[in-house]
């Protein structure tokens, strides 16, 4: 178990700000929670200033873009793919394409979400909570409630399961 400091940025609506910086930009959706709570005064850990955050999320922003642009380009066809497809194994190029259009979908939706919090986030907090953050059979429990959104996270994007690790097993860099 360790204490998280979150940034509040609406009533509900707070902001990890220890791990975002160590996560990628995919990652980063699973650190933004609702709670009814402040959680504790202080904790352990120091978080990340507020503007860093910001920036942060917008440089991410940046890197879905190009992203998106480079899956983008790379469903182009050039006239002798219309030729060669028939060819070759036509299924197996659609399933290539349907998992890139899939990825353009995610990042599309991780980028109006980020884009929403950059429009809702004050220019300071509205204060700073630090939530107990557990890790118990590859569950991610918050304050003693299991967390759907975090465990998938956890489960499917490495740089979040190296962080919470490194941070659970005292690594904390």
């Amino acid at each position: 178990m360790m204490l998280l400091p979150f940034y509040r940025i609406k009533k509900e609506l707070w902001i990890e700000a220890y791990l975002i910086g160590r996560v990628d930009a995919l990652a980063k959706v699973g650190l933004i929670k609702s709670f009814k709570t402040s959680g504790a005064d202080n904790g352990e850990l120091k978080p990340i200033p507020y503007q860093e955050i910001r920036n942060i999320i917008s440089n991410d922003i940046k890197w879905i873009n190009d992203a998106i642009s480079d899956l983008e380009n790379g469903l182009k066809l050039r006239f002798r793919d219309y030729i060669l497809i028939p060819m070759y194994n036509p299924g197996q190029y659609m399933a290539k394409v349907n998992l890139s259009l899939m990825d353009i979908v995610t990042l599309r939706v991780a980028r109006r979400i980020y884009e929403n919090l950059l429009k809702v986030m004050p220019k300071e907090p509205l204060g700073v909570g630090w939530f107990n953050v557990a890790l118990e059979n590859d569950m991610v429990f918050i304050n003693g409630e299991y967390d759907e959104a975090l465990t998938n996270t956890y489960a499917n994007n490495e740089s979040l399961r190296k962080a919470l690790m490194g941070l659970l097993l005292g690594d904390q860099q």
